[in-house]
């Protein structure tokens, strides 16, 4: 880390788990721009580079194509396949990288990932997906698919090109583009802080992953990505070039900085003219004797609003101001 990191704080990340499938990280706070560098890097490796298992693969009796309409299915082959597309498998790491499956469905009924019989080390992530509806309990359709393990985008192209060198095409095989991914979105924002006390303004960074599964944690998702930037950001470190070190701090250093710094703020030092305050709200404050920030620092909610000339309007903009500087009222 740069050492303007000690002027404007040690780095955290406050986490917000909206439900099961949805986390908001929040970095508290980075060097001006920082935010972009970062949130952009992130974004592009979770959705391209976190490796899962999908279906590339997919053969029914009765259809010789994906064009092909059987009369007892309500759906056409090319729905069926569509439909098996979107599932992702958590499979065991002693389970060969290739799995194939046969799925036997014989009543009527409307199947859905949850009704597929799986072999042992390997589970469904989403059990929700829809997958076909059989109208006549008269007739059998099997599907063999295939399980594999990949990241980025499988292209039809690709999968082609890889059964013929490998000499496994078969008839009436049908293959199956994917791209593995496990989350449903992405999204970051960064939001730039402006602090009196730093010679630099700072970003926050605002990260919202969504995955298509309660299985699949966001946070899981997030670690993986940034071991991936990381590990390709380590090979442009050279052993034989100069690195000027005394622009970097570790991370135990800002620490230690940062609660020293709390602990010389129990003196009186920053005056309640610091704070980006409303001139009415300061005013208030200042007939009230509250002079220094710290003197702020010591009261409640409670006896803000029993103070004259400060209404509750007041109070949320001097909780505001308080945050911005890592502080906060008593209680």
């Amino acid at each position: 880390m740069l050492d303007i990191q000690k002027f404007i704080g040690t780095p955290k990340i406050v986490v917000d788990e909206i439900d099961a499938t949805t986390s908001i990280f929040e970095l508290q706070f980075l060097p001006n721009w920082f935010g972009h560098t970062l949130g952009n890097a992130l974004r592009r490796a979770i959705l391209w580079y976190s490796a899962w298992w999908a279906i590339t693969w997919l053969k029914v009796n009765w259809a010789s194509h994906e064009y092909h309409v059987i009369d007892w299915m309500k759906e056409t082959v090319i729905d069926v396949m569509l439909n098996f597309k979107k599932l992702r498998f958590k499979v065991d790491e002693n389970v060969e990288k290739i799995q194939w499956i046969s799925q036997r469905f014989k009543w009527v009924w409307q199947y859905t990932a949850a009704d597929l019989k799986l072999p042992s080390g390997i589970d469904i992530v989403n059990e929700d997906v829809y997958l076909l509806e059989i109208s006549d309990a008269s007739v059998e359709i099997v599907i063999e698919y295939r399980v594999e393990k990949g990241y980025g985008y499988y292209s039809i192209g690709f999968l082609r090109a890889r059964e013929e060198k490998e000499d496994s095409q078969d008839m009436n095989t049908l293959l199956i583009d994917n791209d593995f991914k496990a989350v449903e979105y992405v999204r970051y924002s960064v939001e730039e802080v402006i602090d009196d006390f730093s010679w630099s303004s700072k970003d926050k960074l605002i990260l919202e992953i969504k995955t298509i599964s309660p299985v699949v944690s966001p946070q899981e998702l997030l670690s993986f990505a940034w071991e991936v930037v990381a590990s390709y950001a380590k090979l442009f470190i050279f052993d034989d070039v100069y690195i000027d070190k005394s622009l970097l701090v570790d991370y135990y250093d800002i620490a230690e900085t940062a609660d020293k710094m709390v602990e010389d703020m129990n003196i009186k030092t920053i005056p309640i003219d610091a704070l980006p305050l409303s001139e009415r709200t300061r005013n208030a404050l200042i007939k009230n004797e509250v002079l220094y920030v710290e003197d702020l620092e010591k009261k409640r909610k409670s006896e803000l609003l029993s103070m004259k000339w400060i209404w509750r309007k007041a109070v949320d903009e001097i909780i505001d101001s308080l945050e911005n500087m890592w502080k906060s009222l008593e209680g």
